[in-house]
């Protein structure tokens, strides 16, 4: 009976850690995605005014790398 009760006790606490992983992987995530949306609306604004073609090519392939990178994070997060 001790043995199921500490096997118990110890899948608790297992599960209490998961939890907490989840929930901080999920915050990491949602901090890295609002810093991109910030980095887009920048790209967006900066686009308009006095860039080159290729400058803003360059800046958009840059921009979508990262947030591919993200959004590929945030699914290992989430599952």
């Amino acid at each position: 009976m001790t043995d199921l009760k500490s096997m118990m006790a110890e899948l608790q606490q297992k599960r209490d850690e998961i939890k907490l992983q989840l929930h901080l992987g999920s915050m990491e995530a949602e901090e890295e995605w609002d810093a991109l949306v910030s980095e887009w609306d920048k790209f967006l604004s900066k686009s308009q005014f006095d860039q080159t073609a290729d400058e803003v090519g360059e800046a958009a392939r840059e921009l979508g790398l990262k947030m591919k990178a993200a959004y590929d994070n945030a699914k290992k997060v989430t599952g």
